[in-house]
């Protein structure tokens, strides 16, 4: 086995443990990285279709806000462009498409009344949250008693059942499962570090730009940074802390560092044997952070016929498996990609037919909101993230009742010379690319803090 030492080992190449990393280097620490997978990224993946195009399969799009992103951008070289949004966008609903411009579907006014009443009052108990610490605001613990479905389900905070249905479909986008799933307190989290839920959304604020190359393109370079310090392939298996260092042991090679930094989605935290053993409040809270299910699904087609006829490619169809579709056509403008997904309960369903009937049923769908040509693609590529075993799921994992009062104050804790790192852990931008990052950057800060001196980055003006 191959042993190699380091003044910190990071387990994780997603954006959180590549900005860990990046930080680190700059501050003049040796670091190692682990990556499970024979690629970096996490969950963000760049694939190529059966046309040759290649598209982001995983996280895609920056938006306001997330100026660590756009920093990393233009200190990698790459540049950035607008998501095309112009046209209607169309809310399927009882068999029918509406099209509608701006952040409200057209629903009647009744409902979009009953929309901007429950979101103010869900963006209001957010602002209560002390941030970082959801479990100490007033009401935390009756708030993570109950879960975002049942707040939904009642009619005095909800009172237009379409109004329902809407705020169903569009919270089980953002988590991945049904909102019967989510603490009403873990869904307050997501809010708080975004300034609301009107921030995730209203795609006007999250989906404002695309990375020309992929969002992967991007972690490939900060890797390519990193050069042979980053190490595919290596599941660690177990981490072993002594009282002079730590050793972090995969199939293929153990690391001994002063410190490590586990930057890996939570439950795959919790998968990696530590001795001595975790405290209980850690080892239940990675437990319990478990992702939703999705499948995303690319077509092209030789031009973004959509656009032609008004469309901007985005629709909402709540009572549909496909529930989501986004326009993704690159830069050049050709071919037309349309990007949709199913989510949750949906997805899982979806994922047990046959792929022929699958196939079948997924451009139906799309046929339905943007007529017969949707049903002749030039390619068609698949990606179920809850078959990925280094993944287990969608773009965030998210807190069931329960999980933040009783375990919340170990979710960024240090264990010894363990600490984390996962856009889980982020105070701001909690759930995208720039909570990941953040959080590697704020691990980095803790481990700079009790290395020696001479290892701490200078301050900059």
């Amino acid at each position: 086995m191959e042993r190699l030492h380091a003044d910190v080992c990071v387990v994780g190449a997603g954006f959180a443990g590549l900005a860990a990393a990046l930080q680190l280097t700059r501050a003049g620490c040796d670091v190692v990285v682990l990556e499970a997978r024979d690629r970096v990224g996490g969950r963000v993946w760049n694939r190529e279709m059966a046309d040759g195009t290649v598209v982001s399969a995983g996280g895609t799009w920056l938006g306001r806000g997330q100026e660590r992103m756009f920093r990393l951008c233009r200190d990698m070289g790459l540049d950035v462009y607008p998501q095309y949004d112009q046209g209607d966008h169309i809310l399927r609903l009882d068999g029918q498409n509406r099209r509608y411009r701006g952040a409200a579907p057209h629903a009647g006014p009744v409902a979009l009344a009953a929309l901007g009443l429950a979101m103010l009052r869900l963006n209001l108990m957010a602002r209560r949250l002390p941030p970082g610490e959801p479990w100490r605001a007033g009401g935390a613990r009756a708030w993570d008693a109950r879960t975002l479905g049942q707040w939904i389900g009642e009619p005095l905070n909800v009172p237009s059942a379409t109004a329902r249905t809407l705020l169903h479909s569009a919270f089980g986008v953002l988590f991945c499962v049904d909102p019967a799933e989510v603490s009403l307190l873990g869904s307050l989290v997501l809010a708080r570090g975004g300034g609301g839920f009107g921030y995730y959304t209203d795609s006007r604020r999250t989906e404002t730009h695309l990375v020309d190359g992929g969002a992967p393109e991007l972690a490939r370079r900060m890797a390519g940074r990193l050069g042979d310090a980053v190490r595919p392939g290596c599941a660690v298996r177990q981490i072993t802390e002594n009282v002079y260092d730590v050793e972090v042991r995969s199939d293929e090679l153990a690391v001994r560092a002063q410190r490590v930094i586990v930057a890996t989605p939570p439950v795959l935290a919790g998968r990696i044997a530590f001795d001595p053993p975790l405290p209980v409040a850690h080892a239940q809270l990675r437990q319990r952070l478990v992702p939703g299910a999705i499948i995303r699904v690319h077509t092209t087609y030789p031009a973004p016929f959509w656009r032609g006829r008004g469309l901007s490619g985005q629709t909402l169809a709540p009572q549909s498996p496909v529930a989501v579709t986004i326009d993704q056509t690159p830069r050049s403008g050709r071919p037309g990609v349309l990007s949709s997904y199913a989510f949750g309960t949906a997805a899982l369903k979806v994922a047990r037919l046959a792929p022929e009937r699958r196939r079948q049923m997924w451009l139906e769908a799309l046929a339905e909101r943007f007529g017969p040509e949707a049903l002749e693609p030039l390619a068609y590529l698949e990606t179920d993230w809850s078959a990925q075993p280094w993944s287990l799921g969608g773009m965030i994992a998210h807190f069931p009742p329960g999980a933040l009062t009783g375990y919340g104050e170990a979710l960024r804790e240090p264990v010894g010379r363990i600490h984390w790192a996962g856009t889980e852990s982020a105070t701001l931008m909690h759930g995208l690319m720039e909570g990941a990052v953040r959080s590697g950057e704020r691990a980095a800060t803790e481990v700079l803090a009790v290395l020696a001196p001479s290892r701490r980055p200078v301050a900059r003006r």
